[in-house]
């Protein structure tokens, strides 16, 4: 609706269409903020049904680059840090895709210790950055919730290594294979 009416006083009101087009932004800004935390809040059939790495390795069955998960996940973490876990991968594999040149990416999921630990690395060009960009450092901000870590090693000419770490204990019983 902003759009529209910045539209229509753009002719005649320039300051006042500005104003419009900040306003829109913003709303955007927010709707789009709280769409990612609604799709956050998702838990998806395949993780609800077989558990983290089955869930994970059907992502990588998705993925545009050839991708190999292992696990050695003996229980599942609690759904909350499962669905964290999950979407934080997802969003690996994706920006790996956008962003890195690779042709091939690993995942791996293991639990020592109390930490749910998930690697990507790729073969990719590396150069990422959590300071340049609001992709990993949104993925921090995700998993801060659960006092978890995202640790990214990506000297230039790559690879990329970017680990998750996120306390948690395994409650139930392993539901996939490994």
């Amino acid at each position: 609706m902003s759009l529209g009416n910045a539209e229509e006083v753009l002719d005649n009101d320039p300051a006042a269409a500005r104003k419009l087009l900040v306003s829109a932004r913003e709303a955007s800004s927010k709707a789009l903020d709280e769409l990612r935390d609604l799709v956050r809040g998702i838990h998806p059939p395949v993780l609800a049904d077989r558990g983290l790495a089955d869930a994970i390795r059907a992502l990588a069955l998705d993925s545009v680059i050839d991708a190999e998960v292992t696990a050695t996940l003996p229980g599942r973490p609690a759904p909350p840090v499962e669905s964290a876990a999950y979407f934080a991968v997802s969003e690996l594999l994706t920006n790996a895709a956008k962003h890195s040149g690779a042709t091939r990416i690993d995942v791996s999921l293991d639990h020592q210790d109390s930490v749910l630990t998930c690697t990507v690395t790729d073969n990719g060009r590396g150069g990422a950055d959590p300071s340049a960009g609001t992709g990993l450092r949104g993925l921090q901000r995700r998993l801060a919730a659960f006092d978890g870590t995202v640790t990214v090693h990506s000297p230039t000419g790559g690879p990329t290594q970017v680990s998750l770490e996120i306390p948690c204990v395994l409650s139930l019983p392993k539901t996939s294979s490994s």
